[in-house]
């Protein structure tokens, strides 16, 4: 049966995973590439060439493991808004400064306050590139392109250079944000939107991958890369929402009207004719977690014992409240100041109570988000858990009792590579629309019904748990004032 790859390039690791017409996974390979991170000074960059030689090595890997190779389309995603810069020869002038890399607070402020609006995210792909011309004149006067990280990968595949875009609403970049920086335009390539077609691999790509040359290639998700997962999730109708729970958390709700609501992100669907993509963040859920569970069971060890000891601890953790704020929080308060609490903490509680409590205070954070939703009468059908989160059967079980809705798992639950490898389906002409596709081919695992008596439970500690940070606010910053 024919093929198509999906290949997610993530902060620290590639995934390349091969599927059938059918969205059945025939093989994924996974490897991992150094991340170069400086708390100090809040540098994170990433070797460009690192990227493609595991690329190159994944997909050699996966293609050799296949019985018959009939691949029809690629299509590529990654982590953003992240910045590589190309000499003349198309050659990486620098490390690429990475979507979390904190340095061009400066110019994204600069930016933002010409452009009149508040500084975010997104436009933090520009302010990078003009955080080299401030501060490292002598690379930045090498630049001749500035791209993401997936435009280099089809690049190295095609030999095209292009910069992916997910639609009109949602770019990494546009006219007005590059004026508003005074940055040369011809630095930033033709743009091509989200399952365009963008060009055929390569005789020299086919040597090093075993892809077989003129394979097509799809434009993916432009640094955008919740829209893989979006799709992957099927979460693509009004009401739905996409949970997507890693080391932080995305909340993504498909709505028929805008809330313009700036704690949010909004913008017209760009996989649903009519609707509205509509996006919350949580910063440290999962790595809230990941802490605690090192922190007290070791860095080495699995997180079997973690979850063991969460299960044994009743609904509600004893009473105990945590808020996973370790590094600040986003939606609500998009306040870098906020910071990890327990309340309630007694003589009453112990270990499995505090790991229980991790779990419920990412669930109490989602829902706050869902409440929010609520306010503007949306009405909310079901939760579709994907990411690492969703492997926990007590997490989702947690997410259930706190939301009071649906919590639904897909048989393939970190689903970034089919989400790719159905815009490449779509981009050959093999599916007839992406929500079509997904409809029609993610299956489900397993769904989770809310317990009403843990439900009534939650909804009183939702109630602190929405109250303790406009209380802590204060203290919050006072705190960060204070030097050590």
């Amino acid at each position: 049966m024919p093929q198509l790859i999906g290949i997610e390039l993530g902060t620290t690791r590639v995934k390349t995973g091969i599927y059938d017409f059918n969205g059945n996974l025939l093989v994924e390979k996974i490897l991992n590439y150094p991340l170069y991170f400086d708390k100090a000074t809040g540098t994170a960059e990433s070797k460009p060439h690192d990227w493609w030689n595991a690329v190159k090595t994944s997909l050699h890997s996966a293609i050799n493991t296949l019985d018959c190779i009939d691949i029809r389309g690629i299509t590529v995603g990654s982590h953003g808004p992240s910045l590589v810069v190309l000499d003349k020869k198309f050659n990486p002038v620098c490390d690429s400064i990475l979507w979390m890399d904190q340095r061009a607070k400066k110019e994204a402020k600069f930016i933002s306050s010409k452009l009149n609006k508040k500084s975010n995210d997104l436009a933090w792909f520009v302010p990078r590139v003009l955080w080299l011309k401030n501060n490292r004149p002598e690379i930045f006067n090498k630049i001749k392109y500035c791209i993401q990280p997936l435009d280099y990968i089809n690049f190295k595949l095609t030999g095209e250079l292009l910069t992916t875009y997910v639609s009109n609403d949602i770019k990494i970049w546009d006219d007005k944000i590059i004026d508003a920086s005074g940055l040369d335009k011809n630095l930033f390539p033709k743009l091509i939107k989200m399952g365009d077609y963008l060009g055929n691999t390569t005789a020299e790509t086919n040597e090093s991958t075993c892809i077989p040359k003129d394979t097509k290639v799809i434009a993916g998700t432009g640094g955008v890369d919740c829209m893989e997962v979006i799709i992957s999730s099927g979460a693509l109708h009004p009401g739905l929402i996409c949970d997507r729970g890693g080391t932080s958390q995305g909340v993504n709700l498909c709505w028929t009207s805008k809330f313009n609501d700036k704690r949010f992100y909004e913008a017209p669907h760009p996989l649903a004719s009519g609707l509205f993509h509509i996006g919350g963040l949580m910063g440290t859920t999962g790595k809230s977690l990941q802490w605690y569970k090192e922190l007290y069971y070791g860095r080495k060890k699995s997180y079997d014992r973690f979850f063991r000891d969460a299960e044994k601890s009743p609904a509600g953790s004893k009473k105990l409240i945590f808020l996973p704020y370790l590094t600040g929080e986003r939606t609500p308060w998009w306040d870098s100041k906020a910071r990890g609490t327990f309340f309630g903490l007694s003589l009453d509680h112990d270990r499995k109570d505090v790991a229980r409590s991790i779990l419920e205070g990412t669930a109490f954070g989602v829902n706050h988000i869902l409440n929010l939703f609520r306010s503007y009468n949306v009405n909310l059908q079901e939760i579709r858990v994907c990411g690492g989160q969703a492997a926990s059967p007590l997490w989702n079980q947690i997410k259930a009792d706190v939301t009071g809705l649906p919590v639904r798992t897909n048989m393939i639950i970190d689903g970034a590579t089919l989400g790719l490898a159905i815009i490449a389906g779509k981009g050959i002409g093999l599916y007839h629309s992406i929500p079509e596709a997904a409809k029609n081919i993610i299956k489900i695992n397993q769904i989770y019904e809310p317990n009403q008596s843990n439900h009534n439970l939650y909804s009183s500690l939702q109630d602190i748990y929405e109250s303790l940070y406009p209380a802590l606010k204060d203290n919050f910053k006072k705190l960060a004032n204070i030097t050590y």
